[in-house]
């Protein structure tokens, strides 16, 4: 096992062992550049920091060849003992995240459930589409990431999703700008971040703060930029605690700890 390095994160090395798991989210819209990239990257920052991490892919299906998170609620899948290197690793979530959406209290019902058959990790991501994630972090305190990328189709699908989080869940995401230039020096805001921040303001009266995180493609290790990200995401994710309170855990907390924003 490779020895962890000394920097500011240092001091978050042993969070999430011995304790109670936690729990972040990654917002789908239909982004290939910025979503599935990034999230990789961010996992494997993550891994780096030395915790384990189980991505609930609800963007795919559970299957009797292939069990996922449905299986593993109804108790008829078994999950693995621990390694002893940290590592990470998809589960098919779409049909157990939906089952546990479907709840009268789906936040609490949610981390509860998720807290019991992840005890051994340190790290769960939601993965899935704003419909979902609206649903079940409802009141949690969890803030999701939400990517975008300069595609052209990503503006609509990435203000939709954040008009569904905002307008059905009262869920404030971390929207991040995704780009691929290493030189800070040429950098400029893309126009679909700043599209996105005009049509919240004027249509939502929300105000976007864009985190541009630089992830050059063709690069296996995590950037700096994405280093930091997954930081942020290790400082703020939420404890997966059975009998958890979703009113314990709705205090303001900054998200976005020592991240650049550019607006």
């Amino acid at each position: 096992m490779r020895d962890l390095p000394v920097h500011q994160a240092a001091g978050l090395m042993g969070l999430a062992r011995n304790q109670f798991p936690r729990l972040t989210a990654f917002v789908s819209h239909g982004d290939a550049q910025a979503e599935l990239p990034l999230l990789w990257k961010l996992c494997s920052a993550m891994v780096d920091l030395g915790y384990p991490v189980t991505v609930l892919d609800g963007t795919t299906q559970e299957a009797g060849d292939n069990p996922g998170l449905e299986q593993l609620l109804d108790f008829s899948t078994w999950r693995e003992s621990p390694q002893e290197s940290p590592t990470w690793n998809i589960l098919p979530s779409m049909q157990g995240l939906q089952a546990l959406g479907a709840f009268a209290n789906p936040s609490a019902h949610c981390l509860s459930a998720l807290g019991q058959a992840f005890q051994h990790e340190g790290f769960v991501i939601a993965y899935s589409n704003a419909q979902v994630l609206s649903r079940l972090l409802t009141r949690s305190g969890v803030r999701p990431l939400l990517s975008l990328s300069t595609a052209r189709t990503s503006l609509l699908t990435s203000y939709l999703a954040l008009k569904r989080l905002l307008l059905k869940g009262g869920i404030e995401p971390v929207v991040a700008n995704v780009v691929q230039y290493a030189d800070r020096s040429l950098e400029t805001e893309s126009a679909v971040a700043s599209n996105l921040c005009d049509c919240a303001r004027n249509f939502l009266d929300f105000e976007v703060n864009i985190v541009t995180i630089v992830a050059p493609a063709g690069e296996d290790r995590p950037s700096m930029d994405v280093q930091r990200l997954a930081l942020s995401m290790i400082e703020n994710a939420i404890p997966l605690v059975k009998g958890w309170s979703t009113q314990s855990m709705c205090s303001d907390i900054p998200l976005t700890s020592g991240i650049a924003g550019s607006h």
